[in-house]
C-alpha cells in the first residue's frame, strides 16, 4: 500500500515537473516557427481575394468615390504573421494599414520584406490583448486565426474576450471587424454576444471557413 502510494506520489510530481508543450497560443511557439520557415509567404484559411466582394459590401465601397474612400480608412490587420493580407489590402486601395503581430521575430522579417519597395506598409510589434492605439482608431479591423490561436492557448475563453475588449475599443462607430476562423456559430456567437460589445453580427461560410462580420454601432 505504502509503494503504491510512493508510487502514484511519483508519477504526480513528474507529471508537475513536465513543461507544457508549446502550441499555437505561445509567442514561443511562434517566434520558433517563423525563424524556422524564414522570409516565406503563408496564408491560413483564405486569401483576402476569397473575402473582398464582403470587405467591400460590409465597407460600403463603390462608385466613383471607391478610390478615394478606400485610401482614407484606416486599417488594422491583427496577428498578421508573415501572410500576404496587409500586401493584398495595400493592392486593392486601402492605403492606411497598421499590421501587427506579438512575435518580433515575424515583425522583422515582414519590414525587411517591404523595406525597399514602394509600397508603404507598416508594422508592429503587439499584442492583440494588450493594443496601444487610441480609442475610435480605425474604420476596418481584420484577424484571420488570431483569435483561433489565442483559443489553442492557456485561459482561452477568458483570453479571446480580452482580445476582443481590446479590438471593440479601437473601432469607431460603425466601424467592422472582420474575422475569419474555423469555429462554426455554436462555438463563437457566444463570444461575440457579450454585453460589453456593442455590434451587429453576420455570418458567413467560405468553404470550411467562416466570416464573422461585426459592424460597431
Amino acid at each position: 500500500f505504502i509503494f503504491s502510494l510512493l508510487r502514484v506520489s511519483t508519477l504526480m510530481e513528474t507529471k508537475a515537473l513536465k513543461p507544457r508543450q508549446l502550441g499555437y497560443g505561445d509567442k514561443e511557439y511562434w517566434d520558433e516557427r517563423y525563424q524556422k520557415s524564414g522570409k516565406k509567404k503563408f496564408d491560413w484559411y483564405v486569401h483576402y481575394g476569397d473575402i473582398r466582394e464582403q470587405v467591400h459590401n460590409a465597407l460600403k465601397i463603390g462608385g466613383e468615390d471607391q478610390v478615394v474612400k478606400k485610401k482614407d480608412l484606416k486599417i488594422l490587420v491583427i496577428g498578421c504573421g508573415n501572410s500576404e493580407l496587409s500586401e493584398d489590402l495595400y493592392d486593392d486601395g486601402f492605403k492606411d494599414c497598421v499590421s501587427i503581430d506579438f512575435s518580433d521575430v515575424v515583425i522583422k522579417q515582414m519590414k525587411q520584406a517591404y523595406q525597399n519597395t514602394e509600397k508603404k506598409l507598416h508594422f508592429q510589434t503587439m499584442d492583440a490583448k494588450d493594443l496601444k492605439f487610441n480609442s475610435g482608431q480605425f474604420d476596418a479591423v481584420f484577424d484571420k486565426g488570431t483569435m483561433d490561436s489565442i483559443l489553442c492557448g492557456p485561459n482561452s475563453v477568458k483570453s479571446a474576450g480580452v482580445m476582443l475588449w481590446n479590438i471593440h475599443k479601437v473601432m469607431k462607430s460603425k466601424s467592422v471587424f472582420f474575422i475569419i476562423t474555423y469555429g462554426s456559430p455554436n462555438s463563437r456567437i457566444s463570444l461575440f454576444n457579450s454585453r460589453r460589445f456593442q455590434w451587429d453580427i453576420k455570418h458567413e461560410q467560405i468553404g470550411s471557413r467562416h466570416l464573422y462580420t461585426l459592424t460597431k454601432r
